[in-house]
């Protein structure tokens, strides 16, 4: 399990690691626990921290609702209660955990689901096709047009479409 190896390798400890899981022991990981979890780990991560984030679940990806996407759609994670809350668009986590993440804190993020190329809506992306050496870097974005205000409360809206 991941969680074993980041304790027994990486010497991080009980303390420091959040679990949202579906099996009945855990936190739930619904759309109000994952946003809770991602908020937290912002509210505590400081220059110098290292963060490792594994979603594996569902994803998917829906008609783009506020036209910031090249591409026309929003990538999608699908929490345990999509059904009743809807689900966590890219644009959700970019102003919930991305812009609001300390400068120096070194995240990994390890998306297992689909449609999870860039869910994050990082200003970067990198093809792992052999061709590409360095990031590239994205024309025109810029961290300080994204409105921080997140719909993620109580948003219904969207596809119908679980961390572990």
């Amino acid at each position: 399990m991941q969680v074993d190896y980041i304790k027994d390798v990486h010497g991080f400890e009980d303390d420091n690691i959040t679990l949202l899981l579906d099996d009945g022991d855990h936190t739930k990981p619904t759309k109000a626990n994952i946003a809770a979890a991602y908020r937290n780990l912002v509210k505590t991560a400081k220059d110098g921290d290292v963060v490792y984030l594994h979603y594996s679940g569902h994803g998917v990806k829906l008609a783009d609702d506020d036209g910031d996407e090249e591409d026309g759609f929003d990538e999608c994670l699908v929490p345990l209660d999509f059904q009743t809350k809807g689900i966590i668009r890219d644009d959700d986590l970019l102003k919930i955990l991305v812009k609001p993440m300390a400068e120096g804190v070194f995240v990994t993020s390890i998306m297992d689901c689909c449609h999870s190329g860039s869910i994050l809506d990082l200003p970067y992306s990198f093809k792992a096709d052999g061709t590409q050496e360095d990031m590239g870097e994205e024309e025109g974005f810029n961290f300080d047009k994204v409105d921080e205000t997140p719909d993620d409360e109580d948003d219904d809206e969207g596809g119908r479409c679980t961390i572990s």
